[in-house]
This record gives structure tokens, C-alpha cells and sequence, in this order.
């Protein structure tokens, strides 16, 4: 018996969410549709994917590898359907884009490699740059796209946006913290242990504004831009962190694992997106590279 792509974009729903409700509202299923979905893939495939708390569900361990393989199919089906457009695959061109860090590390290839998949003719020419400077070369028509973190955009100015992706924030932790016995973790109870901040992208800025939110904050021990650094931190116990599922891996460079737990409070995603010039008319190229992001991110695989 095998699954089917239905089954796919429903699990990868729950994985965005965690919860079976908002899951199934992003795909306009009934949650009952949703649960019965997710067991007949548990079934095929004989392991358990999810596993529920008092704030939703999460992935297990068999659950996160098969969101790899999930978000593969997927992101070929969604190729597969784009060779068919309209626009030749000959088209002709030039496109200038920059990312900011985060993104480079951790969305761009994909994206990229199927756009150059899809046209091959289009010639793009990538840069990486601060959120500010990338929206500063928007402006000045040096750049035609950027793809930054649309979540820390408060005016979106002389700027068009879409924001293609939203990624939870969790509680990253060691296989050993002593939190790693509570389902949900309160920020009160974070507040207590060492924190590893993150900076790049603005990180330490929106982790200032949402713990100010509940008049709380972190005990920071150790400030880095290094994701890598943060990984290896948090897997041998010195600390813990907040940061979002898309830059998320269970194992630190060492071979240590890492945990997550939800965080009680409401706390904001971590979104990504693309922004570009409201006053000026794309070029075809771009909007062809905008309208190739949108069908592959909004189309049921990245929903959330």
C-alpha cells in the first residue's frame, strides 16, 4: 500500500502547526480528516510520526526524518506542475536577488535550485546583505528581489511582500535537560536557566520584544552569530534556546542531541518572504521568479 500526496501535504500541515486543528484549516479538511489522514501514513509506513501534548502535537524522531523526504516529494510535484506553465522554460534573462543570513543558509538552495530547474536560461545573480541593506538596494532598483525575514518588517513602505513561509518558534534543549520532562515549557521557567542568544537577523531584537511582552527576560550567558555555535551550546547542556523549526536540527556538529518543547506562551513565527519595488513594473524575469515562489510555498507544502 502506498501513500499518497494528499497524505503528504496534510502530515507537512501538521508539522507546520502542530496543531491538528490549524492544520487542517490551512488545508480546508475537518481535524477529524486530518487525525485519520495521519494514521493510515503511520500505518503504511509503521511508525509513529506525531505524538500529542497538552498544546498540540509534535513530531517524533521517525516523524522529522520523513518530513525530509515528505517536503521532497512535494517540492518535485510542484516542479513537475511549473514545467507546464505557460512560460517557456527558454525564457531568456537576468535577475539580481539578495538574502539575508539566515535565509542563505537555510531556504535559498532549494528555491533556487528548482527555479534554475524550471529556467535554465534566466541568469541569477545572488548577494547576501542585512534585511536594512537589502531593502535600501530594493529601493535604489540595484536589486530586483529580496528574501529576508518578512516577520521583522514593521512598515512595509515602498515595498510589495509575500510572505512564503512560517516557521514555529520551540524551546531547544539537551537530551538531558531537566525540562525535558515537562510537555510544554513556560517562559517564567526559561527565565531561570542560561540562555544561548543567537544574533544574526536581527535575532536578539525579536527575542527582546516578545519576552518584554510578558515582562520577562532571558539570562543570557553567551552571544553569538554562529547557528552552529548555539547547536553545540544547547546539545552539551551550557544553555537553552528559542528559535524557529526551519533552522531547527536534531544534532549538533558533535553528534549530540538536541530537544525542542512548545513554549507555553504565544510567541511570534519566524517568517520568510520576498519583497520588491511597489512603485516600479517587475521585469518579467521576476515575476516569473515570484509567481515560481508563491506556487512552491503557498501551494499546500509550506502553508503554516
Amino acid at each position: 500500500m502506498s501513500f499518497t500526496l494528499r497524505q503528504l501535504r496534510y502530515f507537512v500541515a501538521v508539522s507546520e502547526t502542530n496543531k491538528l486543528a490549524d492544520a487542517a484549516a490551512s488545508v480546508n479538511i475537518s481535524p477529524s480528516s486530518i487525525t485519520e489522514a495521519i494514521k493510515e501514513l503511520e500505518h503504511i509506513l509503521g511508525a509513529d510520526l506525531i505524538e500529542r501534548n497538552k498544546s498540540g502535537v509534535r513530531l517524533t524522531c521517525e516523524g522529522y526524518r520523513f518530513l525530509q523526504s515528505a517536503q521532497k516529494i512535494l517540492s518535485a510535484v510542484a516542479e513537475a506542475k511549473n514545467n507546464f506553465r505557460q512560460d517557456s522554460p527558454e525564457t531568456e534573462g537576468s535577475l539580481v536577488i539578495a538574502s539575508s543570513v539566515t535565509v542563505s543558509g537555510y531556504f535559498l538552495s532549494n528555491i533556487f535550485e528548482a527555479f534554475r530547474r524550471a529556467y535554465p536560461n534566466i541568469n541569477v545573480e545572488f548577494h547576501e546583505h542585512s534585511r536594512v541593506v537589502i531593502e535600501r538596494k530594493v529601493e535604489r532598483e540595484q536589486i530586483d528581489i529580496g528574501i529576508v525575514l518578512t516577520s521583522n518588517i514593521k512598515e512595509t513602505g515602498p515595498f510589495e511582500n509575500v510572505t512564503l513561509l512560517k516557521s514555529q518558534r520551540h524551546l531547544w534543549l539537551s537530551a538531558s535537560h531537566p525540562l525535558i520532562q515537562q510537555e510544554s515549557v513556560s517562559l517564567k521557567d526559561i527565565a531561570n536557566e542560561s540562555y544561548i542568544q543567537l544574533l544574526i537577523d536581527e535575532a536578539e531584537k525579536t527575542t527582546s520584544s516578545y519576552w518584554n511582552d510578558f515582562k520577562l527576560k532571558p539570562d543570557i550567558i553567551f552571544r553569538t552569530e554562529s547557528v552552529e555555535a548555539v547547536r553545540n551550546m544547547v546539545a552539551i547542556g551550557a544553555g537553552v534556546t528559542i528559535l524557529s523549526d526551519m533552522v531547527y536540527r536534531p544534532w549538533s556538529l558533535e553528534g549530540d542531541r538536541i530537544e525542542v518543547r512548545p513554549v507555553i506562551e504565544d510567541i511570534p513565527t519566524m517568517d520568510t518572504g520576498l519583497i520588491w519595488l511597489k512603485s516600479k513594473s517587475v521585469s518579467r524575469e521576476a515575476r516569473l521568479f515570484i509567481d515560481f515562489c508563491r506556487m512552491k510555498y503557498t501551494s499546500g507544502l509550506k502553508s503554516n
